[in-house]
């Protein structure tokens, strides 16, 4: 046990792995930087979040996606100290970052939020005065550092969180948002995101909102895009001050690149 209040326990979970991540189990809302400071990341540095999903994925769009985090994503990260942000659930392209740091044997710090009523710790009730099924839960993903549980019931209840610890965090070092596939929440995600100033780079092809968000941005809309005004409106607003697409299609040394620039002056190498 490293911390214990009437807001908040902090305390160190071992993986079945041999990963040891820092977690923090949120009883009332703490303020992001209380947040960042109970999880021991109070010095700033540059930062990534990571949203989306792969529903709906072809197996071969799941294999290029996979190769984006572990060859591109997770090097990048290792090479400038980045810390990453995303939900911290063993699902989804938040499995696929999970895996890419393992897989290059990383360092960087990988934090996950998410909200404790959905979300399962074999041997700490987080929510002891919720009704749920164990079977209804998802496992934490178990190569992250540390996780944030949040008291929200609901998936999304996480994402001012996520946008707002990530910005916290990174405060004038450089910060990147990265959008694969998504739906609902992950536009919840974005516009946040976006709110707090973030960059974002928009994985076209990866399917449902990245492929949505690309669609209008080039002017390739179906009936059913352009029936979402919020989409639209996002697209408008922010498009190219704030979003940048990658296609699939192109080559991963593209985006590599595009990354290298952007956090180049992030960290002395």
């Amino acid at each position: 046990m490293l911390a214990d209040s009437t807001d908040a326990t902090t305390f160190e979970y071992t993986f079945a792995n041999g990963q040891t991540a820092h977690i923090l189990n949120i009883s009332k809302n703490l303020s992001y930087t209380e947040t960042l400071a109970a999880l021991g990341l109070s010095n700033p540095s540059s930062s990534m979040v990571v949203i989306g999903g792969a529903s709906k994925m072809s197996s071969e769009s799941k294999l290029r996606v996979s190769q984006l985090f572990s060859q591109v994503l997770a090097p990048i990260a290792e090479t400038y100290k980045i810390t990453v942000f995303d939900g911290g659930t063993d699902a989804g392209v938040i499995q696929m970052m999970g895996q890419a740091r393992q897989h290059i044997n990383g360092s960087f710090n990988l934090v996950g939020i998410a909200p404790k009523a959905k979300v399962y710790l074999p041997g700490y009730p987080l929510c002891p005065n919720h009704s749920y099924k164990e079977t209804e839960l998802i496992n934490l993903e178990e190569h992250h550092t540390h996780f944030a549980l949040i008291p929200g019931l609901t998936w999304g209840s996480e994402s001012p969180w996520l946008a707002n610890c990530a910005a916290q965090f990174s405060q004038k070092y450089p910060a990147i948002t990265i959008l694969i596939n998504g739906g609902k929440i992950s536009l919840s995600d974005l516009m946040l995101n976006l709110s707090v100033g973030r960059q974002t780079i928009v994985v076209a092809g990866s399917g449902r909102l990245a492929d949505d968000i690309s669609s209008i941005i080039h002017g390739n809309t179906s009936p059913e895009t352009t029936k979402d005004s919020v989409i639209q409106d996002l697209a408008n607003t922010y498009y190219p001050s704030q979003i940048s697409i990658f296609e699939m299609t192109q080559s991963l040394e593209n985006l590599r690149e595009v990354l290298k620039n952007h956090f180049r002056d992030s960290h002395p190498l």
